[in-house]
């Protein structure tokens, strides 16, 4: 058998409507070398039955564990990775052309820790993307000195836009939380702190549908805010050990923080609760002065966290 190049890595708990367009669009890539490895988290749909149809496959290997989240899922497959490289892949969304063969042409080439491409968004019946530049961040330095362009285009969050070199990770001990969402910030937090190169690909491969309704990242959850809060102290850590200039990412985020913790604090049935919640995150926003306006980058976020959110006129949107 042929020297496996690319572990591809895919979480999967109940997602059987969406899992066989996902595994399909990785085994019809041509590149030789690959290996997909299917981890179950303890799913209660049909997902189980239909990794166990993909077992003839060679190229597949199916394993099923007990619930423990997605992170705890994706150390599960990288335990047992036998590629060079390994993708980490969510089992909802699907790849166009030939990802793996290119992306595995260029990191030869050029043996970067991480390999960065384009994907497209899918939010209802939208497509949008983000225009990336060919580039080769051969050093820490100039790493750094991207970071901030390459996080405002919003391509630094997640796991699947990137290729990671495995050894890389093993040496730094490099793995995904217990958290219940927010694994793939996280980890590339702690990732791009030991960094040294980074090749970026402006080719678009993989199509990421955002905000499925029945998706972590849509309902609502006591401790969202605390999850989004330890996301952004990582952040706010890695920027002031580097010295990276980046006062407006870190406001930015802060009412991107806020903004989604109230529209997903709306979903609750109780919008009582719905107002406390969010009352109690403005209260620390404003004792820890969280936000500063002036570095916020759109003036629409500035008057709307000043006359919707310091003013409390978001306790108008109430049905009771």
């Amino acid at each position: 058998m042929e020297k496996i190049k690319i572990s591809i890595i895919m979480p999967v708990y109940n997602v059987d409507q969406y899992l066989r367009r996902s595994v399909d669009s990785v085994l019809k890539q041509t590149f030789n070398g690959f290996e997909l490895i299917l981890v179950d988290d303890g799913s209660t749909d049909s997902s189980p039955s239909i990794l166990d149809d993909y077992k003839e496959d060679a190229r597949v290997n199916v394993i099923h564990k007990e619930n423990s989240g997605s992170g705890l899922s994706r150390n599960a497959g990288l335990s047992v990775a036998k590629g060079q490289f390994v993708y980490f892949m969510d089992p909802d969304d699907w790849l166009e052309g030939e990802m793996l063969r290119e992306n595995y042409e260029l990191i030869r080439e050029m043996n970067p820790d991480i390999l960065l491409f384009g994907s497209y968004d899918h939010f209802n019946n939208e497509i949008t993307s983000q225009d990336l530049d060919n580039e080769f961040l051969q050093s820490k330095e100039f790493f750094l000195e991207r970071f901030p362009e390459l996080f405002k285009k919003d391509v630094m969050y997640t796991v699947w836009n990137k290729i990671y070199k495995k050894s890389f990770l093993l040496n730094f001990n490099l793995r995904f939380g217990s958290e219940r969402s927010g694994q793939d910030y996280v980890f590339n937090i702690k990732v791009y702190d030991k960094v040294n190169t980074m090749l970026v690909n402006n080719r678009k491969y993989y199509h990421y549908v955002i905000q499925r309704k029945d998706s972590a990242t849509t309902n609502f959850r006591e401790d969202m805010f605390g999850l989004y809060k330890h996301e952004q102290i990582e952040l706010i850590n890695f920027i002031e050990k580097n010295g990276i200039n980046a006062k407006d990412i870190i406001n930015d985020r802060w009412y991107f923080i806020l903004n989604n913790s109230w529209r997903r604090a709306l979903s609750q049935k109780n919008l009582r609760k719905s107002n406390a919640y969010t009352k109690n995150i403005l209260n620390e926003y404003s004792k820890n002065k969280y936000i500063h306006l002036k570095y916020l980058t759109k003036f629409k976020w500035r008057i709307k966290y000043l006359l919707f959110f310091k003013s409390h006129i978001y306790n108008l949107y109430k049905n009771w």
